[in-house]
């Protein structure tokens, strides 16, 4: 028999009762009740009853054996005395049938949610104190924990090492703050038997005996720092198009803690951009996420932002390109509402008034991270251009600027009220040569979806400020289209938005609940908050749905009403020249002979040297009349 203060107490009853008299008095201030035999009295006590000591939850004691039986249990518990005298916990999380050292003054213990659950420990408490003990819990195989069984479950585990013998649970630490990759990891993706995403082509990806390489790193700035459910960005050895989405390496987990309206902001963003046909809007699909075996709720596999053949299709651009034939693209910018390291910034202008704020414009590369001071230049000149032309309110931004798609994506963000847009991670792009412009594009991270009003417009109500959109609508030329496009777009396409929540929420419902269950009442980090309530997904759906009805009633009287089901043509892109590429981006003139011959005919040659008849406007040839050729790229 382990020692135990009834082992210290027989052989005489006398005796046991003046020990826990004495052990009582030793630790007044903090005494735990004993039964008739001199056993603490123990309770299970957790978030689930708010830490209290009830009845019950108290344990049933058969000799030196306490047990206990539940029917369910979720979050972070303990089991302890009704003044925390004598009380155990661990570092475990507990995922199902499994036998644990209980620590005594422990850390909390975890579980995502089990059913039918016994636990049972025998006693170890001497001189008024516990000591270690191990504690079985046992569960006949029903688990809320795990998963809801409606979504396809994500696994994986992150080790210490690459023989994977050690997980390493930094990964799922509430104090998770850096943004490094875990390389020695591993994932599966079970589709479980969603037979609508199946139907889109998804498979199952390994399995628990067959995983596969992946490397993980936290992303997001507040979303990291400020929630125990954190977002993740995934790197995969071999591309695959996981769940359906576009095939690739990389994707993003997206926990939307933040997100109030029942998950459905980024979801009625990416909808809305596209339907209404811009160039490239991320995909994404709800997953269930199971890291290093514990369950972590409702996260939302989706595309990450990459310059690829199916997301933005633009020509690469090396970081520190200085050959002027290449370094007019392709880029990939954001204008930042943070200050990062090598960033390009300039004082935005405005033609707005002075009632909207202005703040300093942050032009943030994303790809190519690292600019030469040829590519710095030409970012800046193109920007600064832009910038000009917003403040002078001219149509001289047309020429730089893709006037449809920056139409486009502000009616989306109207829609969607968004205030926080044009603020941050907003992402524009230009490809590579003479004859392109800027595209406002793509869509990303709308947390602050429907925060704005459903009778106004967004940056005349929002508390961040919003590059250049207050300008933009001051221009008459963008205002004419896009009272042309919002009659179009919300004729033909709008309406649909609504069967699409409807099946989404459907889809997402019972695991909005089990991610409740999960983080309800759980720590938050310093200066965080907890992981928002979308257990009541249908009075979620609710509000989306009249707040996008209401605010595009509002926008009828403003822009002209529409009929659903009409049959409008999309209004004709703009034809607006793009502006000429500056003189140092031609500059990579290489003459081969100097003969001159004005009279011979002009040929074109691939830099291979093969002769073309068809020139493809932004690429770079060999321009041959007569003797005298160059390097030139064709307009």
């Amino acid at each position: 028999m382990k020692p135990n203060l009834v082992s210290l107490m027989k052989p005489e009853r006398l005796l046991a009762t003046l020990y826990a008299c004495l052990a009582t008095a030793i630790c007044s201030f903090a005494s735990d009740t004993l039964d008739s035999e001199g056993f603490p009295v123990m309770y299970l006590r957790g978030q689930f009853n708010g830490w209290s000591a009830e009845e019950t939850h108290r344990f049933d004691r058969s000799g030196d054996t306490y047990s206990i039986t539940v029917n369910s249990l979720a979050g972070e518990f303990k089991i302890s005395g009704d003044n925390w005298q004598y009380n155990y916990g661990g570092n475990d999380n507990i995922n199902g049938t499994c036998s644990v050292e209980g620590t005594p003054g422990g850390s909390n213990w975890n579980t995502p949610g089990l059913e039918n659950l016994t636990i049972s420990f025998d006693a170890a408490f001497s001189e008024g104190s516990a000591r270690p003990t191990t504690i079985h819990f046992t569960t006949d195989g029903s688990s809320a924990a795990a998963t809801s069984g409606t979504l396809p479950v994500l696994y994986i585990n992150v080790y210490t090492d690459a023989t994977h013998s050690t997980l390493d649970n930094e990964i799922i630490a509430i104090d998770l703050d850096h943004k490094n990759y875990f390389t020695d990891a591993e994932y599966w993706l079970d589709l479980n038997g969603c037979q609508w995403l199946a139907d889109c082509g998804a498979t199952s990806l390994g399995s628990e005996q067959e995983p596969l390489p992946l490397q993980i790193k936290a992303r997001g700035n507040w979303t990291r720092r400020g929630f125990a459910k954190k977002p993740y960005k995934i790197k995969l050895e071999a591309k695959q198009p996981m769940l359906g989405l576009t095939k690739s390496k990389h994707f993003a987990l997206l926990a939307h803690a933040d997100d109030t309206f029942g998950y459905l902001r980024n979801f009625c963003g990416f909808d809305l951009g596209h339907r209404i046909g811009l160039p490239w809007t991320p995909a994404q699909q709800p997953v269930e996420l199971v890291v290093n075996g514990d369950y972590r709720g409702l996260y939302f596999l989706t595309e990450s932002i990459r310059i690829e053949k199916d997301r933005i299709n633009i020509s690469e651009l090396d970081d520190m390109c200085s050959d002027p034939a290449l370094a007019s693209g392709g880029y990939l910018v954001e204008l930042d509402n943070y200050d990062e390291d090598g960033q390009i910034v300039l004082e935005e202008q405005s033609c707005a008034g002075s009632d909207h704020y202005i703040d300093a414009l942050r032009i943030t590369p994303d790809t190519p991270e690292e600019y030469s001071e040829l590519q710095r230049r030409f970012i800046t000149d193109q920007f600064t251009a832009m910038n000009n032309a917003i403040g002078n309110c001219s149509d001289n931004l047309w020429a730089y600027m893709d006037l449809d798609d920056a139409v486009r994506y502000y009616i989306v963000e109207e829609l969607i009220s968004h205030t926080e847009s044009y603020h941050g991670s907003t992402y524009l792009f230009r490809d590579r040569g003479e004859g392109h412009k800027w595209h406002f594009s793509p869509l990303w991270d709308c947390g602050n979806a429907f925060n704005g009003p459903t009778d106004g417009y967004f940056y005349d109500h929002d508390p961040f400020g919003n590059t250049w959109i207050p300008s933009m609508r001051a221009n008459k030329t963008f205002n004419n289209r896009l009272l042309s496009t919002w009659k179009w777009f919300m004729s033909t396409a709008y309406s649909g938005l609504f069967d699409a929540i409807d099946e989404y929420t459907s889809h997402i419902a019972a695991a909005a609940i089990y991610d409740r269950r999960r983080w309800a009442g759980r720590p938050v980090p310093d200066g965080g908050q907890p992981v928002a309530d979308n257990s009541d997904m249908d009075s979620r759906r609710r509000a989306v749905v009249d707040h996008l009805r209401a605010k595009a009633a509002w926008l009828s009287t403003q822009w002209g009403s529409y009929t659903p089901g009409e049959d409008i043509a999309e209004p004709a892109r703009d034809n607006t020249p793009a502006a000429p590429l500056p003189d140092y981006m031609l500059s990579g003139v290489e003459n081969i002979a100097t003969d001159n011959t004005p009279d011979a005919p002009v040929e074109y040659f691939t830099i291979e040297g093969i002769r073309t008849e068809n020139p493809v406007p932004g690429r770079l040839y060999i321009v041959r009349q007569g003797c005298n050729a160059c390097r030139r790229i064709f307009r």
